[in-house]
């Protein structure tokens, strides 16, 4: 497995432990997701890109013009890639994408953590997606499949969270979860890991284990 298309979600932690898994990981992975240590202090990612690249996941979802000053500002601070909800509609995710700078702007389609009524709820976001010219999108392994048969989607960069290998056994609030292999099979470009690494007490040995799989 190609390493460097792991997104490590550092949620839920101090800024402290956060920068000691990253040094960790530094040239394993592509780099470090962020979204609730972003609130905690702004210059955690000149920090982090010490040792990768800065996933900003803010899931904007507002008018164009909030959007577009928020997008400005992260991108400022030299982020790689800023989420923003899919959901917003098109012209919010243009005025994202007008504003980004060097940052990539990824639309979020429906989070992992909820169950799908039907994939045309995915299947259509990912169709404003396209026509909002954003470069890429979040959505689960699960709608892959389908996804790469829109016109237009071969394009967008294809990041899956929800990523569980088969070793991990604990019960979380992810529903829609797929196998690392399984989803690099269906054509995700980045894979999101987050609790399965830095809940572990022994990073570098369960990365190994990541990486086996």
């Amino acid at each position: 497995m190609n390493t460097k298309k792991i997104i490590v979600a550092l949620d839920g932690m101090k800024m402290k432990e956060a920068i000691e898994i990253a040094k960790i990981l530094k040239g394993k992975v592509w780099g470090f997701k962020l979204n609730d240590l972003l609130y905690e202090d702004i210059s955690i990612i000149k920090k982090l890109k010490k040792y990768g690249g800065v996933f900003a996941d803010v899931k904007l979802h507002d008018i164009p013009n909030t959007v577009k000053n928020s997008t400005k500002r992260l991108s400022s601070h030299g982020v790689e890639i800023i989420t923003v909800h899919a959901s917003g509609g098109i012209p919010m995710m243009k005025s994202a994408k007008k504003n980004s700078g060097k940052s990539k702007i990824i639309a979020v389609t429906v989070l992992t953590s909820s169950k799908l009524k039907s994939k045309k709820e995915v299947l259509d976001l990912v169709k404003d997606a396209i026509k909002a010219k954003v470069d890429g999108i979040v959505c689960s392994g699960h709608e892959l499949s389908s996804i790469i048969k829109i016109n237009g989607s071969k394009r967008l960069l294809k990041i899956v969270p929800g990523i569980r290998p088969s070793w991990y056994k604990a019960k979380d609030d992810q529903k829609r979860k797929t196998a690392p292999k399984q989803a690099l099979k269906l054509g995700a470009d980045y894979l999101v890991i987050g609790r399965p690494i830095t809940e572990s007490k022994n990073i570098l040995k369960t990365f190994e284990l990541l990486r086996r799989e």
